[in-house]
């Protein structure tokens, strides 16, 4: 429930000028291994190298 609300959130906010990271939450909270749990400290980095791939 916490991160279909926060989908919501993110999905909702408006920011206009700046730069976000908001696009990558919102790519996190739909990655499978995220949503699992399976992670660790290197996660974020690895799953970054691998969809530049």
């Amino acid at each position: 429930q916490a991160v279909a609300r926060m989908r919501v959130a993110l999905d909702e906010m408006v920011l206009n000028g700046i730069k976000t990271n908001v696009p990558l939450h919102r790519w996190l909270l739909r990655d499978p291994g995220f949503l699992r749990g399976g992670f660790n400290i290197h996660y974020l980095e690895k799953r970054l190298e691998e969809r530049k791939a």
